[in-house]
């Protein structure tokens, strides 16, 4: 089981490793290249409308199919991509590469998570979905930080790093174990998703992914344009966000474990998280913005690690894929939304615009999130609170 785990996050970390190191830098690339601002906003958001299409059906192929085999065919589909962006420098080839990329990233995001509860969710859920996380925040966190390095000496060399991390995810995901497949039900999967918890967890995670959309739009442009900040700046930014992610995300599990309240953590982290969200779009330092930003992805963190428990908790575990990548495509549908919103609010208002009024909404959100449980007995029974 150890060897399994260890195999397991070594496949997280690569997967956002690589896609961070790519996506943190996208929106400047595409800046460089002579992109519009809203030709920027398209293009991220195509990465996530091209993510969406295929979450929910890869998570449920992968239940009645073979798990491993659909990360491997992931692990490919998203090296392809990298070898077309290293060639393409016209609009649409570029979208096109943009769109395999969101294909193969969506295949290892929603299948390996999925194995992984499957083979390691039932028990310790908190401590080990921690441990687990913690893999995504390193990969978040050092991945824009080799890519701001790599970018100093060429895009090629920061696709060529991708690629070749690729490739290894498809090495180390030869070794992880296979699930048994599944009779595939419409019915019972649409049966798990008529429970009123998943009815308001489906709120809170389309919640959860506009903030996203936003970020990845526009994070990045804002430390580039209004803070003057380089490649190597914005690389250390995202690390040290990312480490500290990392940092928190074990304590917090263990807290989780220790406490049996359903969507606190949740709602909580997404109170937070808006807050500081709309208070990114007031800093005038790097300084003040990587504490703004700290504060906000430490919601963040009490957000992320409650939705991987709470999709253990609410669903069956031989249907966890197709589960998975219905939650994933709801998230992953709010990103796309809002990127595409933000790409329009960054070039009449500015990029601050883009994060005082997604942070708003979020915290609006979360009070009536509250609200609609505490309310009522009945919910608030119902939610162990």
């Amino acid at each position: 089981m150890r060897r399994q785990i260890v195999l397991s996050i070594i496949v997280r970390f690569l997967i956002y490793f690589t896609h961070w190191m790519i996506l943190a830098y996208l929106p400047v690339l595409l800046k460089t290249s002579g992109f519009t601002d809203i030709e920027i906003g398209l293009a991220i958001s195509l990465y996530s409308l091209s993510s969406m299409v295929l979450m929910l059906p890869l998570g449920a192929f992968s239940d009645f199919f073979s798990p491993k085999r659909t990360i491997l065919g992931g692990a490919l589909l998203f090296g392809m991509s990298f070898l077309a962006l290293m060639f393409f420098t016209s609009f649409w080839p570029i979208m096109g590469a943009i769109t395999l990329s969101g294909l193969g990233v969506a295949t290892l995001i929603v299948v390996s998570e999925s194995l992984y509860l499957k083979l390691f969710g039932n028990e310790e859920r908190g401590a080990r979905i921690g441990l687990y996380q913690l893999s995504t925040y390193l990969g978040f966190g050092l991945g824009p930080l080799t890519g701001g390095f790599l970018l100093t000496n060429s895009t090629t060399a920061l696709f060529s790093a991708a690629l070749g991390a690729c490739l290894l995810i498809f090495l180390v995901a030869l070794g992880l174990k296979d699930c048994q497949p599944i009779h595939f039900s419409f019915r019972q999967y649409g049966a798990d998703l008529k429970q009123p918890k998943v009815l308001l967890l489906t709120a809170c995670v389309f919640m959860l992914g506009t903030h996203f959309g936003v970020e990845q739009t526009s994070f990045s442009l804002l430390l580039k344009e209004d803070l003057n900040a380089s490649p190597q700046a914005i690389g250390l930014i995202f690390c040290f966000i990312g480490l500290w992610m990392a940092f928190m995300v074990p304590f917090v599990g263990r807290l989780h474990d220790r406490h049996k309240s359903l969507f606190l953590f949740l709602i909580i982290g997404l109170g937070i998280s808006g807050i500081f969200q709309l208070l990114t779009a007031f800093v005038t330092t790097l300084p003040w913005l990587l504490t703004v930003r700290l504060l906000h992805t430490m919601g963040d963190t009490f957000a992320l690690l409650e939705l991987s428990v709470l999709v253990s908790i609410l669903f069956p575990a031989a249907r966890l894929g197709g589960s998975a990548g219905f939650m994933y495509a709801v998230r992953t549908t709010a990103t796309f939304l809002a990127a595409l919103l933000a790409g329009v609010l960054n070039r009449y208002w500015g990029y601050g615009f883009s994060f005082l009024s997604n942070g708003l909404l979020v915290v609006i959100f979360a009070i009536a999130a509250l609200l609609f449980i505490l309310l009522s007995k009945n919910r608030k029974k119902s939610v162990g609170w």
